[in-house]
């Protein structure tokens, strides 16, 4: 747009009027900011407010100067100015755009050079303000077919001008768009907006980095929800809504607080970056927890983002309820039907005969969602309200856990298998988004939202708990048994439901306070809960038991060698009979696959299965070394497997020379794959080969002669391409010639897809080639290959690093583990620092959760003994440590 003729006729009336604009802005954003670094609560809606108040003081006398200098020239028209958007709801954020509307009853495009300059001089400094010229006609009749035009209606606040022009729009807007005939279509429109919306930026609250304005539970929901009363109900504020009865004042507090913290929230954002950001990354979350006063490091993050998670639930609740509430009633009197017990049936969905009789029988909120199972029917909308209104009472919820018949109801509630017509297909779901499990189990209040400061648990607490049972339950169902075979068989044989179920249910309950002996305050926490449901004495042992052990499991299948007599002995000794030892593997299943949807790769639960096995046969038999008649079966189904395309002698010889534990740990198709790769091995100095592919991972076997180093060798080949290492497998065998030869297995991740490593294939040869040949040593290849990736220094949780080492976990071996930030090189390094030292690796375990790793080395000296000496022990951690410091230098 050319400069307009209009503008110097407002700056000769003002010809200094840049710089005084220039001035009033810089002084009030300093005001605004300070209000904002505080971090207080005036950091939120308080700064949002002044700010606004700023902007209309600003423009109210902008308007009026250019008002002054055109009224009763030729081609005046009479315009009012109007605020839209967030600016129209009376807040502005702090790096925020403004957005403005110029309303012109008769022929809006003569109002174009009142605009013009009214708005050059504000774009002239820098200030972002969007606008548009309208007339009440077409602006209404846009609003009927364009959502946005509509709610900016719904926002429209007068800054100045003619005042009847701006009633008689809004009068227009409430009698044809929003009125009795059209709201219901809008309503419509605008839920099915917000889902959009939600699949673009995060249909989940609980996202790791939640964007706060436009994400599930964000700003936009509090919008949405204000549209939907404005709409419905023609308030100005949600605090009205109390007034009218639509809202209790517990229900408004509750949004006022969470609008409250993300408005806070979103202005340090803002602030932070000096620009309009509203992605709460990791980085900024550990800033925001300091300056929110939540704490620093990573409990205050902890505690920051589980209380933001809990407000933006209550945001997304408000949206969905105000969204509800504001429906009109169905035009068809709804079909009833009373079915006794305080129940109904309107329109085949079970509903309460009477709401008010919740107050006098707590239980009957249970007793409706118990009737919906058992009939297989929904529950109506109106009834889930009521409970859920009910359960916002801490004098109804205690009254209910009093109630014999509500902990019947609950615990049966809490174990239902069958597929059900509930929201989501979930009793328990749909008993926490009503308040009644917290109603019922006041202890799991904490853990609702609280959230972990890693990448490895992507779900909160108390969703994770949810998504447990429902998993168990799909099990039950045999609807994973592709997946999980083993699982699903046992699953479907649970002879004690009550133990597994609420064991599932309560296995995280601990973390309320956080820490990391969550197991063992679990297990005591659950005794008074599980007494309070009324379950016998004996389940209640049985589910103290597996909530202390719930990640024993886990931890030998991906940390220790199963193989070892040693190790299943101490497992087994932990378990509580084959029974236990069922209920543990299916409660340590539904526990890792709902921590983040690729927890439970293939080869954690392959090991997971290997162990329970192993663990299971023991038990029934006191043997617990290894079964030949197992090993045999797997030699036979590989012989099956690969038939005639290698030499049966080549075959029988490698299965017999490889340890019995890269029989257990592998399939018999995989066993297979590495044969070929063996036997395309003879005679050369290695063999390196894609194995197979499962997105975003790929297994490369590395055959060669073993010596001392050669891990070192392999990852530094590895590093150097930038190849990120998520799990290994290493073993030693003799070839039919007698060479001792390596086959190290390793599931690696190098960009977003497969063809990558195989493009990237060539240059590992060429490097291991090197390598091997000693034409360049490990460290110089590795240090000689340029900086970190970049995924190595995307911004992410601080990981502790921490080093153990146990001449008690393994028969033959000191087992060392390293827990510390997953990085590209980390296994090179560390295996460098072991062999730097003399020492050997018999068995590498490599377990990666997130941005952590928990690598684990059995290792010998150069006598083949454990480490015994204290000197050794200490100077071997040293090394650890000191490299992974010198990897996070060059990472920084």
């Amino acid at each position: 747009m050319s400069s307009a003729p209009s503008v110097p006729l407002l700056q000769q009336t003002s010809p200094n009027l840049a710089t005084e604009l220039r001035r009033y802005l810089e002084q009030h954003r300093v005001e605004v900011e300070a209000m904002v670094r505080t971090g207080s609560a005036e950091a939120g809606l308080p700064a949002g407010r002044r700010a606004a108040k700023n902007f209309d003081g600003l423009l109210s006398a902008l308007f009026h100067a250019v008002y002054a200098t055109f009224r009763g020239k030729r081609g005046w028209v009479p315009v009012s100015l109007a605020a839209v958007g967030s600016y129209g709801r009376g807040v502005v954020a702090l790096r925020s755009d403004l957005d403005v509307r110029l309303l012109c009853p008769n022929k809006p495009a003569k109002a174009a050079p009142i605009a013009e300059a009214l708005l050059y001089p504000l774009w002239d400094i820098g200030l972002s303000i969007g606008h548009q010229v309208v007339g009440i006609g077409d602006m209404v009749d846009l609003a009927r077919r364009d959502l946005a035009t509509a709610t900016t209606l719904l926002d429209w606040r007068l800054i100045a001008g003619d005042e009847s022009s701006s009633d008689k729009l809004l009068g227009r807007a409430f009698e044809g768009v929003f009125g009795a005939a059209t709201i219901g279509r809008f309503l419509e429109e605008l839920g099915r907006q917000s889902i959009d919306r939600h699949d673009r930026f995060g249909d989940s609250v609980y996202l790791l980095e939640p964007d706060v304005k436009n994400g599930l539970g964000g700003l936009r929901d509090l919008d949405v929800a204000h549209w939907a009363a404005r709409a419905r109900w023609r308030v100005k504020d949600l605090r009205e809504l109390v007034q009218v009865g639509v809202l209790v004042p517990r229900e408004y507090q509750q949004i006022e607080a969470a609008a409250a913290l993300l408005w806070r929230v979103r202005n340090l954002l803002h602030l932070y970056s000096g620009r309009r950001a509203d992605r709460l990354s990791f980085d900024r979350q550990e800033a925001l927890a300091r300056d929110l006063g939540y704490g620093t490091g990573g409990a205050g993050v902890e505690h920051f983002m589980s209380e933001y998670y809990r407000q933006a639930r209550q945001l997304s609740q408000a949206r969905e309820m105000l969204l509800a509430r504001a429906a009109p009633p169905p035009k068809r009197r709804p079909r009833e039907r009373l079915i006794g017990d305080g129940l109904k049936l309107t329109n085949e969905q079970v509903s309460l005969s009477d709401p008010a009789l919740l107050e006098q029988e707590p239980a009957l909120a249970l007793r409706l969602f118990d009737e919906a199972v058992r009939r297989d029917l929904p529950v109506y909308p109106f009834a889930r309200d009521a409970v859920a209104r009910a359960a916002n009472s801490p004098s109804w919820c205690e009254r209910l856990r009093k109630e014999p018949e509500a902990a019947k109801l609950f615990t049966r509630l809490a174990k239902v298998v069958q597929r059900t017509k509930l929201r989501e297909g979930s009793p328990l779901k749909q008993l926490h988004e009503v308040g009644l499990l917290v109603a019922m189990i006041p202890e799991f209040a904490p853990v609702v939202g609280r959230v972990h400061h890693d990448l490895y648990h992507v779900y909160t607490v108390d969703v994770h708990s949810v998504a447990a049972v429902d998993r168990l339950r799909e099990l039950c169902r045999g609807e994973l048994a592709v997946g999980h075979p083993l699982a699903s068989r046992l699953a479907a044989e649970i002879a004690r439901p009550n133990v597994i179920f609420l064991a599932t249910l309560l296995h995280d309950i601990g973390k309320d306070i956080g820490g990391r002996d969550h197991s063992r305050r679990g297990a005591e926490m659950a005794e008074q809960i599980l007494k309070r449901l009324g379950l016998a004495e004996s389940d209640i042992v049985e589910v103290q038991h597996l909530v202390l052990k719930h990640l024993r499991m886990y931890h030998v299948a991906t940390r220790r060698d199963i193989d070892d007599p040693t190790t299943l002995k101490s497992f087994c000794r932990e378990v509580q009979g084959r029974e236990g030892l069922r209920e543990l593997y299916l409660l340590t299943i539904v526990d890792v696959s709902t921590t983040s949807p690729n927890a439970l790769t293939n080869w954690k639960a392959r090991m997971l299965e290997d162990l329970y096995v192993s663990a299971n046969r023991a038990l029934g038999t006191g043997e617990f070394g290894p079964s030949e008649t197992r090993a045999e079966g797997i030699r036979a189904a590989v012989r099956v497997e690969v038939g005639k395309t290698l030499p049966a002698q080549f075959v029988d010889h490698f299965l017999r020379a490889v340890p019995e534990r890269y029989l257990y740990a592998n399939e018999p198709t995989e066993i297979v794959a590495h044969c070929h790769t063996a036997y395309a091995a003879l005679g050369v100095a290695f063999r390196v080969e894609v194995i197979g592919v499962d997105e975003p991972y790929v297994e490369l076997a590395f055959v060669a002669d073993d010596r001392p180093g050669l891990l070192a060798q392999i990852t530094a080949s590895l590093a150097v391409s930038r190849v990120k290492v998520v799990g290994a497998q290493i073993y030693s065998w003799k070839d039919p010639q007698g060479r001792l030869r390596a086959l190290d297995l390793f599931w690696v991740r190098l960009g977003a897809r497969a063809e990558t490593l195989k493009a990237a294939l060539p240059r590992i040869e060429r490097d291991f080639a090197r390598l091997l040949s000693g034409e360049i040593s490990a460290p110089d290849l590795v240090l000689g290959g340029g900086r970190p990736s970049s995924w190595s220094n995307r911004p992410a949780p601080k990981v502790p690093t921490q080093v153990s080492l146990d001449n008690r976990a393994a028969t033959d071996d000191t087992v060392l583990e390293v827990i510390t930030r997953d990085q590209i090189g980390l296994l090179f390094w560390l295996s460098h620092a072991i062999q730097a030292l003399d020492l050997s690796i018999s068995l590498a375990k490599i377990n990666t959760e997130g941005n952590q790793v928990a690598d684990v080395f059995y290792v010998k000296d150069a006598n083949g003994a454990k480490l015994s000496s204290p000197e050794r022990i200490e100077e071997l951690k040293e090394r650890i440590m000191s490299a992974i410091a010198q990897l996070e230098v060059a990472a920084s």
